[in-house]
């Protein structure tokens, strides 16, 4: 299946590319490496650009047959859109509007959309499920909910078939795809930059939360078992089935200081300093994803904390062995 990844070049997308392709799936990425790294993009071919660029999107489905999208680009970080909220409702919003358009007049019906818990905002169950009340705290919750009812619009006016999974943390890493420690805003990578890098303090932002310690719980996946989940997905909405909203999630929850702790055993003691809370962060957001085993046959294999932090690290560590080697390949071709 020829399937068009929107933001392949990120975390997530990279992971989903990897998969798709070792799973038979030819794919093309699309990423106009705003927050995206062109090394990543190592399956498939390659498209420089914007999901605001209607014509260059109808081009390349034209160009590579494209007959599904897995659709990743997105600013995706509930604090910086309540400072940017303009930015994150017209790429958000209007940059998915573009696909949909793109889709609807080249003829491709089968969409993954990648949603996120943010819909939820302060959850008044212990675990969540799809009919929980949508009150979004942020506009990065906003703009995403927004998209999720457009989607049977689409479908009902142009016979769009969707997923629209709810990630919750995305969080881990294969190989050498981890995220880049020194400018993610994700808790994981941030304390193992503070723990095996810097040595500087890591940033808790809010410790009177009503959880288990003070500060936010949340429901950290596997990057690897959301790429899993966006093919078993693709393959439900190639094969014409309705719409359907899914929480992709671990099920479990654990707090910000549990995953500085997690950090601390496989590196070095992390040290803390605390801040007060954000605005737009809930205290404790964790999924029942029962449903996504029901419809996909999806269950996460991968995880548990503990393997989040450890391939996350070793993920860490592949990446600074693989930049030295650039490094002495340069230095040696210049010498």
């Amino acid at each position: 299946m020829p399937v068009l990844v929107t933001g392949g070049a990120g975390f997530i997308g990279c992971h989903s590319a990897k998969h798709l392709s070792e799973t038979g799936n030819d794919v093309v990425v699309y990423d106009n490496l705003r927050t995206g790294r062109l090394k990543n993009v190592r399956w498939g071919p390659f498209v420089s650009g914007d999901i605001a660029d209607l014509a260059l999107l109808r081009q390349t489905i034209r160009q590579y047959g494209i007959t599904a999208v897995l659709h990743l680009a997105a600013s995706a970080h509930a604090g910086e859109s309540v400072a940017h909220p303009d930015a994150y409702y017209s790429n958000n919003v209007f940059g998915t509007m573009s696909v949909l358009d793109a889709m609807a007049a080249e003829g491709v019906r089968a969409l993954v959309f990648a949603s996120s818990c943010a819909v939820y905002g302060n959850c008044d169950s212990e675990k969540v499920e799809e009919q929980e009340p949508l009150r979004p705290i942020s506009p990065y919750g906003e703009s995403k909910l927004i998209v999720e009812r457009l989607l049977p619009k689409y479908q009902r006016d142009f016979g769009l078939h969707w997923a629209a999974l709810r990630y919750f943390n995305a969080a881990g890493a294969e190989a050498d795809l981890g995220e880049d420690t020194e400018t993610s805003l994700r808790i994981v990578p941030r304390a193992i930059h503070a723990g095996c890098v810097t040595g500087d303090p890591f940033h808790i932002y809010g410790t009177w939360y009503p959880t288990v310690d003070g500060t936010a719980v949340r429901d950290y996946v596997h990057v690897a078992d959301i790429a899993r989940a966006n093919r078993l997905a693709l393959d439900y909405v190639s094969r014409g089935n309705p719409g359907v909203a899914l929480n992709i999630g671990s099920g479990r929850g654990a707090s910000v200081r549990q995953i500085v702790d997690a950090v601390g055993c496989f590196g070095r003691e992390v040290k803390v300093a605390e801040f007060p809370a954000r605005p737009g962060d809930p205290a404790s957001v964790v999924s029942d994803a029962s449903k996504a085993r029901e419809v996909l046959g999806w269950v996460p294999t991968c995880s548990s904390v503990a393997t989040i932090v450890e391939t996350a690290i070793a993920s860490h560590y592949r990446q600074q062995q693989a930049d030295r080697h650039a490094a002495q390949g340069i230095d040696s071709a210049a010498g």
